[in-house]
């Protein structure tokens, strides 16, 4: 074994090192069993606890499916099921609970073969790389589907999501288009600043996003405007009085919001008979009255 100069063991040395890295990453270390189907992880820096996904590919297509982008879902359990070695980064929101802001990370990974060459074991280390770039350099397809204040998603992004439903397996369906407006939404930047606004647009978007579906696509428009496409709508009454609830977030009553004196608008556009393209969905909403 070499001696580092300072008379430190350099396997040592290099330990030290990698573990300094991955805490300056904030990277996240975990393990998959896939005999057990269970994910382990946690934060490589602190005590933290190791968190624990049972079932993790059934929980990842059920009650934990907003932690991965619809577009990166199944490319990611084929990723663990060493199905699928190509990609390697995926967009993920790993807040508790997720509220729909996508981040990219980055994933390492050795795995485990048993006698008979099949994978049984996934370990590495994942980390989050969008904020270790410029935001006006990070490109990718999914950049500018993503709105940059809230993280949810923009115009774009919302008329690819709805359009792709609306053209495919939502054809036939009944679907709905949400438009919610915080009234003088300049006023609350000048009393709020700018930061303090945009701080309040992200909370916002887990309030309003809680009204609807895990399903359903909830974007930021800019300027305090929020859209939510609605699929498969089964009861026109049930989404209205829905939609009606948005206002009970901003009543001086709620705790949370209240305080801010803030008034929305909330109003609906159905497809087929609004349009069946999302643009004609978002232009018939504007002209319709509000429900709150």
């Amino acid at each position: 074994m070499g001696l580092h100069t300072s008379g430190m063991p350099e396997s040592h040395v290099q330990d030290q090192c990698v573990r300094l890295l991955l805490q300056k990453l904030g990277a996240i270390l975990f393990s998959y069993d896939l005999r057990t189907d269970t994910m382990t992880f946690r934060l490589a820096r602190g005590d933290q606890e190791p968190r624990c996904i049972e079932e993790f590919r059934r929980t990842m297509n059920s009650e934990r499916r907003g932690m991965v982008h619809p577009d990166f879902l199944e490319q990611m359990i084929a990723f663990f099921s060493g199905q699928n070695t190509e990609e390697d980064s995926f967009l993920l929101d790993m807040g508790k609970p997720p509220t729909g802001k996508y981040s990219w990370y980055k994933f390492v990974v050795e795995r485990e073969r048993d006698e008979s060459d099949h994978l049984i074991f996934v370990h590495g280390i994942m980390w989050r790389t969008d904020r270790l770039n410029d935001a006006a350099k990070a490109g990718g397809r999914f950049r500018s589907e993503l709105d940059s204040v809230t993280g949810v998603a923009n115009e774009n992004g919302l008329l690819k999501e709805a359009d792709r439903c609306l053209a495919g397996e939502g054809r036939d369906d009944v679907n709905a288009l949400v438009l919610i407006r915080l009234e003088r939404y300049e006023d609350l930047e000048k009393r709020m600043g700018k930061h303090g606004a945009e701080t309040l647009l992200v909370r916002l978007c887990n309030a309003i996003g809680s009204k609807f579906r895990s399903g359903d696509v909830l974007a930021h428009l800019g300027g305090g405007i929020f859209a939510v496409f609605v699929r498969d709508v089964t009861s026109k009454p049930l989404l209205e009085l829905n939609v009606k609830g948005i206002g009970e977030i901003f009543r001086p009553s709620n705790a949370e919001y209240g305080k801010y004196g803030i008034k929305c608008s909330a109003a609906l556009a159905y497809s087929p008979e609004d349009g069946r393209r999302c643009r004609e969905l978002l232009a018939a909403v504007r002209e319709k009255p509000s429900l709150l």
